[in-house]
C-alpha cells in the first residue's frame, strides 16, 4: 500500500473537523490574549495543534481500535478497515505527538505543559481509566478539550493565569452538549461496544438537565472572563443568546426525545464554541480601539 494512502489515513485519524474546531479555540485564545500574527508563532501553533490535538485523537483510535471495529459508524476507520495496522498507526501517531510537544516547547514551557496535560488527561484519565467504566467519562475527557485554549492563551501571555483557565473551563463546560447528543444519536453503537455514556444510560430528561447545567456554567465562566479581563462582552452576550436557544431545543428533546433531535443539538453545539472564540479577539481589538481613543 502506498505511502500517500497511509498518510491520508493518518490525517483521517486526526479527525480534521474536530482538529479545526479545537484549533479555533487555540488561535482564538491566542489573539484574545493580545498575540500578534507572527509567522513563526502561527507555524509553531499549527504544529502544536496537529500533534497535541490531532496526534492525541489518533492515538485514541489506536487504543480503541477494538471498539471501532464493533461500532457501525467507526468500522471504516483506518485500523478496523485494514488500511493501517495497529503498529503502523501507533508509529505515525507517536511521531505526530512528538512534533506537537517539540513545537509547543519552542513557544514556551506553559504551552508545552498544556499539550502534555491534554495528552495525559485524554489518554490516561479518559481513554484508559474512565471511558469504559463510568457514564460521566466525558467530564474527565473534557479537561483535555480545554487545553488548546489554555495553550493559545499561554502562547500570547507567556504564563498560565486566570483568564486562560477561564477560557479552558468554557470549552470544558461546552463539551457535554457536543458529546452527549451525538452519543445518544449513536446509542445502539455505544451499547453494542459496552461503552457507558450518560446520554445512553440516563433518561433523556436527566441528560437534558445535565447539559443545561453545563451550558449555564459555560455562560457564567464567560461573564467571569469579562469581569477579570475587562473585555469579552460581545462573546458573552452572543453565547448567552445561543444558550437560551439551546435551552429551548433541549427542553423539547427532554419531552420528545429522538435521534434526529439529538443530532440537531449536536450540530448546534459546534457553532456556539466557534462563535465564542472567533468573537473574543474582536472584543479584545474593540477594547483596544476604545482605549486608544
Amino acid at each position: 500500500m502506498g505511502l500517500a494512502r497511509k498518510l491520508r489515513a493518518i490525517l483521517v485519524m486526526t479527525k480534521p473537523l474536530q482538529l479545526m474546531l479545537l484549533s479555533i479555540t487555540l488561535y482564538g485564545a491566542y489573539f484574545a490574549a493580545g498575540g500578534k500574527p507572527s509567522l513563526r508563532l502561527m507555524t509553531l501553533l499549527a504544529l502544536a495543534a496537529l500533534g497535541g490535538i490531532g496526534g492525541v485523537t489518533a492515538l485514541n483510535m489506536v487504543i480503541e481500535s477494538d471498539i471501532d471495529s464493533i461500532m457501525e459508524r467507526t468500522r471504516k476507520r483506518p485500523i478496523p478497515s485494514g488500511i493501517l495496522s495497529r503498529d503502523e498507526a501507533a508509529a505515525y501517531t507517536v511521531a505526530l505527538i512528538i512534533v506537537g510537544v517539540i513545537a509547543a516547547g519552542l513557544i514556551n514551557r506553559y504551552v508545552a505543559a498544556a499539550v502534555i496535560s491534554g495528552l495525559l488527561f485524554d489518554i490516561i484519565l479518559y481513554t484508559e481509566i474512565s471511558k469504559r467504566n463510568t457514564p460521566l467519562n466525558i467530564l474527565l475527557g473534557g479537561v483535555a478539550g480545554g487545553m488548546p485554549a489554555l495553550g493559545g492563551w499561554a502562547a500570547a501571555r507567556g504564563s498560565i493565569d486566570v483568564g486562560g483557565l477561564l477560557l479552558s473551563g468554557i470549552v470544558m463546560a461546552w463539551i457535554p452538549m457536543h458529546i452527549w447528543f451525538i452519543s445518544y444519536y449513536y446509542k445502539s453503537d455505544y451499547v453494542k461496544a459496552g461503552v457507558p455514556m450518560a446520554s445512553t444510560l440516563l433518561p433523556p430528561k436527566e441528560v437534558a438537565k445535565l447539559v443545561k447545567a453545563s451550558l449555564a456554567i459555560m455562560v457564567v465562566l464567560l461573564w467571569a472572563f469579562v469581569v477579570v479581563e475587562g473585555y469579552g462582552l460581545l462573546a458573552a452576550s452572543m453565547a448567552s443568546i445561543s444558550s437560551l436557544i439551546a435551552y429551548t431545543r433541549i427542553s423539547k428533546f427532554a419531552v420528545e426525545p429522538s435521534r434526529e433531535a439529538a443530532r440537531g443539538l449536536f450540530k448546534f453545539a459546534s457553532p456556539i464554541i466557534a462563535m465564542v472564540f472567533l468573537s473574543l479577539p474582536v472584543d479584545y481589538w474593540l477594547v483596544g480601539k476604545v482605549v486608544a481613543l
